[in-house]
């Protein structure tokens, strides 16, 4: 019921979406009574995207959550058991189906980060979380032990964990099928932006692991440019309202115990 309100809302609330509906709305009202309205909605609306598409405003609002936590320097990150993989979107579910092999995703730098961790830690355990499904029925964790196994990967360390939906289901079921023992030390690797949800779902079902972000942090909290990019200043600005809301969400629902996880 949550994942399918969720995704319901985030149609209507995601920015291209958003803009679409508000233009449409104003366009409406510039045909009524309310045309004074509807012109200035169109004025705000026009500001607003024309902002977005000349100023990093995206990357100022991805920045804090991707600073939350520091990448994992593997010479002196110490012993590890286990690394988890958050899935995502490391993998295109649509055209793997139609080529049958997995090819990257818009997260492909997930992936890319666990095969360096796991190689650099050969004794630690692999589980992947992911249980999206493409068009032909293939999903993410099956998909994705596949590939490391073409890759040189031992399918005996490999755990999959295939029935999750979202990130909170990822803890849940990764952490049944994993079985962490107490004081054993797992890696959680998602992308950096997404890691202080994931961090703060993993500590509340009682699993601290360690974050292990793809990539470093960003300098200077997004500096100041101007450029014209609409489409990459709606994408960003996406990322991150999806991110904050998911958050908020969280916490009111109890899947986890804070708003903004400690590093």
């Amino acid at each position: 019921m949550f994942f399918t309100a969720a995704k319901i809302f985030w149609i209507i609330a995601k920015p291209l979406n958003l803009i679409l509906i508000l233009l449409l709305l104003a366009n409406l009202l510039l045909w009524s009574r309310w045309r004074r309205f509807g012109a200035w909605l169109t004025g705000i609306v026009t500001l607003a995207l024309l902002a977005v598409a000349v100023l990093p405003i995206g990357e100022w609002a991805l920045a804090p959550l991707s600073d939350r936590f520091a990448p994992i320097e593997t010479g002196v990150a110490g012993p590890v058991d286990g690394i988890v993989l958050l899935s995502g979107s490391a993998v295109n579910l649509d055209i793997s189906g139609q080529i049958g092999h997995a090819v990257p995703g818009s997260a492909a730098a997930r992936l890319v980060e666990f095969i360096r961790l796991a190689r650099a830690y050969p004794k630690a355990r692999l589980l992947i979380c992911g249980g999206n499904a493409g068009a032909n029925g293939m999903r993410e964790g099956p998909l994705i032990a596949d590939y490391l196994v073409s890759r040189g990967f031992d399918r005996s360390r490999l755990l999959v964990e295939n029935a999750s939906l979202d990130t909170y289901e990822n803890a849940v079921f990764g952490r049944d099928l994993a079985k962490p023992a107490a004081g054993e030390r797992w890696l959680l690797v998602t992308s950096a932006w997404h890691m202080p949800r994931a961090m703060a779902v993993f500590r509340t079902q009682g699993w601290p692991v360690v974050a292990a972000p793809p990539q470093p942090r960003s300098a200077g909290k997004g500096g100041f440019a101007l450029r014209f990019k609409p489409g990459l200043g709606l994408r960003y600005i996406g990322t991150a309202m999806h991110e904050y809301l998911g958050l908020l969400a969280y916490r009111i629902r109890g899947r986890s115990n804070t708003l903004w996880p400690a590093p």
